[in-house]
């Protein structure tokens, strides 16, 4: 609910107002006038002047808990929205999501207290969960409610003089105990569609268009290359691409300086035209190289088709805030790429040839400069890597859907569907085929395969994820595992006796197996660099034959040999080399030898100066010139409502590495075989710090060593179908839940119910849950 307060703040101070505020249905606003919008509508004040900031200044982030639980850590959350996004009409609401953090030395759970949304003077408090449903438009043109599961509030039109201009909304998360966050967004409030006689409105057209016209509907651009740069349609400006068809944009590396634009550029496809019927595409994959260019800072993208097939690297300026809104981002080969005359995948070639034969699909969204936020988009056969915001999207046959990277924080995934039906391919040489000259019966049930040649082969010995096709031949369209590749004997040893049919001439492909990795952290590699920062997700529901679940951090080593002492709480370390030690706030540090070995910490603080810092808390015991090592954390990481599914039977779904602080796991459906979800480390400790897993559907729980964490970890109320029970009240009985296309299942008799007030009312599909409600991200 909304609170029955309005609040005013002025340079910072808060004073109330007598005005009330309900939550209810928006009323007509007119144009023009003064009057209040209808209660339950957020509006910049009265003072506000329609630049950014001018209405006042909000108070800063508090460093002051709430409660005494978990005093020292922070409620973890975001928007669910795209920076500079345009607030067009009345009715458009604005969600922010997350959970605040969750103890380890108590049995108590810390529940949402409040979101207090603050625009431009005035501000309203948001005290209960939601279901966001703005209605949208998808990638094919239908409108669907937007489904986000948080905290909303609806933008209105400035109530002074101003009524419209930029603006920005910001929200104080909090819970019960803990240290609240405080997020921001900048918005364009359209509201009364007073900036629309002001904005500027130019028109691509590739058939009839120059470069040379000045953008009119009469003489309208050839190319978004010059639309979107610093001689086009300029700050906050519209484009319409005015006809079907394809957009080519064969420029990608400029001499001409970015577009520094402060309000967001809007791209549309003409009225009337669905997503697929606008293709931006380019003639060829490399022009010399990858990158397709985006000339200005910030640009929303609605309604398009963006061939990846031709298209395989986004770029731009550095802070850059490019979005996809109901697009289509596809290749039009088909979501497994080339094919063979005989209609089979040829698999990506990754790394044979010249670089203008391979396919170049890794980072498509690079996460290290600036951000591209999805919305309501499609995406078919690309490595989606680096997005800041996933919303109701939809991906297909798509690898690396989130992989972090350095400084790649406040990260939003608020609705995002992953269907991989098949393993993703990548061959290994790099003509379609190889050729066999002879065959023979390996030892214990193999087969040898000499082949003609071997071409550009890699050697293999004992890879479990290689496979090899048949072409031709009586076992023309079967695979089989590949054991070891000789290439320099020409020889392939494969899993199986297959001698008898196979023969001379048969004309055979090799390829790896591409791991669906729909989280894991990736780039961190350097003693300056960090882990992730505050990531949000929710309503992840994702499913693949390989699929792994990798919330893990990168261990970057200290220099060689360097030792660590501490008193209490405090340290210092000294570098074997002489050469000092960089190290970040949040690292981790891990003893090496002695009583403690093995036993994390988690940096408070550190002075590269003195080589001196504090830790979170003291190791069990003092140390004196211990060796140390290090990696990197995760700091505030939430996952929620979210359902992932592994199809295959190879490896485990997920591996819990060291460094977790703030993690928190809730209401979500963990299923893979045989093994499922992992504690990876053959130290005692695992260097977490309040990590918790709480009301969750999990298939299997197990760690490297005999005995779980015991230091910094809860497992709490979890139901687990095989293996052993993990934590505090948990269940082991096995209800095999079937899965629709949706990923959705029912809960099965048996299951283990929540048993106490959730931390979220409403599951994954936006079904209310209560105490009686099963673990797990399906209610019903």
């Amino acid at each position: 609910m909304v609170d029955g307060t309005r609040r005013s703040f002025v340079g910072g101070a808060l004073a109330l107002s007598t005005a009330t505020l309900a939550c209810s249905a928006p009323s007509s606003m007119a144009t023009g006038d003064r009057r209040k919008a209808a209660p339950g509508v957020l509006q910049p004040g009265p003072g506000w002047t329609g630049v950014a900031g001018s209405g006042g200044r909000p108070p800063a982030e508090s460093d002051r808990p709430f409660g005494t639980l978990v005093p020292d850590e922070r409620f973890t959350g975001g928007f669910s929205a795209v920076p500079g996004q345009w607030i067009h009409g009345e009715g458009i609401r604005i969600t922010a999501l997350g959970l605040p953090p969750q103890p380890v030395g108590a049995a108590a759970i810390n529940y949402f207290k409040e979101a207090v949304f603050y625009l431009e003077g005035n501000s309203i408090t948001v005290t209960e969960w939601s279901v966001n449903t703005t209605p949208v438009r998808s990638h094919d043109g239908t409108m669907i409610p937007q489904g986000s599961i948080g905290f909303s509030v609806e933008i209105g039109a400035g109530e002074g003089d101003v009524t419209a201009g930029d603006a920005i909304l910001y929200c104080f998360l909090r819970g019960e105990h803990g240290l609240e966050r405080r997020i921001e967004i900048p918005l364009v409030i359209n509201v009364d569609r007073k900036l629309d006689a002001k904005r500027r409105v130019c028109f691509v057209d590739p058939q009839r268009g120059s470069d040379e016209g000045d953008g009119s509907r009469s003489a309208p651009w050839r190319t978004l290359y010059h639309a979107l740069g610093s001689k086009g349609v300029g700050d906050g400006g519209k484009l319409i691409l005015q006809k079907p068809g394809r957009y080519v944009e064969d420029v990608n590396i400029s001499r001409l300086p970015p577009l520094n634009n402060r309000r967001a550029i809007e791209v549309f496809a003409a009225e009337g035209l669905r997503a697929d019927q606008v293709i931006i595409t380019r003639t060829a994959r490399r022009l010399p190289e990858p990158r397709w260019v985006i000339q200005a800072r910030a640009v929303h993208f609605h309604g398009l088709t963006v061939d990846l097939g031709k298209i395989m690297l986004l770029w731009g300026p550095a802070d850059r805030a490019i979005a996809f809104l109901g697009c289509r981002l596809v290749d039009p080969r088909g979501p497994e790429g080339d094919r063979d005359e005989n209609g089979l995948a040829l698999g990506f070639n990754l790394s044979k040839g010249t670089p203008a034969q391979r396919d170049t699909l890794a980072a498509g969204l690079p996460y290290s400069f600036g951000g591209f936020y999805l919305a309501e988009c499609l995406f078919v056969n690309f490595t989606t890597q680096g997005a800041r915001l996933y919303r109701n999207v939809t991906a297909y046959q798509t690898t690396d859907s989130f992989a972090g990277g350095p400084g790649y924080d406040n990260v939003v995934v608020d609705g995002y569907d992953v269907i991989m039906p098949a393993e993703g391919i990548t061959r290994l040489h790099l003509n379609s085929h190889l050729e066999v000259a002879s065959v023979q019966s390996g030892p214990q049930a193999t087969t040898i395969l000499t082949l003609v040649d071997p071409q550009d082969l890699p050697r293999q010995e004992k890879a479990p994820d290689l496979r090899l096709r048949f072409l031709s031949g009586v076992l023309a369209g079967q695979e089989e595992q590949i054991l070891s590749i000789n290439p320099g004997e020409r020889r392939i040893v494969i899993r199986g006796d297959s001698a008898s049919r196979v023969a001379a001439g048969d004309r055979i492909r090799c390829y790896a197996i591409w791991h669906a990795d729909f989280c894991q952290q990736q780039g961190v590699q350097r003693p300056d660099q960090r882990g992730l920062r505050n990531i949000t997700i929710f309503r992840y529901r994702a499913s693949s034959p390989t699929s792994q679940l990798f919330l893990t951090q990168a261990p970057v080593r200290v220099e060689p040999k360097t030792r660590i002492s501490t008193s209490g709480a405090q340290f210092q370390i000294i570098s074997g080399t002489g050469k000092p030690n960089l190290v970040l706030d949040d690292d981790v540090l891990r003893l090496q030898e002695g009583p403690q070995a093995g036993e994390y910490r988690i940096v408070a603080a550190f002075d590269g100066a003195t080589g001196t810092g504090t830790l979170l808390e003291p190791f069990s015991a003092d140390q004196r010139d211990t060796l140390v090592e290090r990696s990197k954390s995760i700091n505030g990481f939430v996952m929620a409502l979210s359902v992932l599914r592994k199809t295959g039977k190879g490896w485990e779904m997920g591996q819990f590495q060291d460094g977790h602080r703030n993690f928190l796991l809730t209401q979500n459906t963990f299923i893979g075989q045989p093994n499922c979800l992992s504690f990876r480390s053959k130290f005692p400790g695992h260097g977490h710090r309040n990590h918790v897993q709480l009301f969750n559907l999990i298939s299997k729980m197990d760690a490297d060593t005999p005995e779980f964490p015991s230091w910094g970890l809860r497992i709490e109320r979890n139901h687990f179908l095989r293996g052993v029970s993990r934590g505090r009240e948990g269940r082991v009985l096995d209800g095999r839940p079937v899965f629709d296309a949706n990923n959705r299942y029912r809960p099965f008799r048996g299951q283990l119910s929540i048993g106490r007030k959730p931390l979220i009312p409403f599951d994954s599909f936006g079904n209310p849950v209560d105490e009686n409600s099963p673990v797990g991200a399906v209610s019903v």
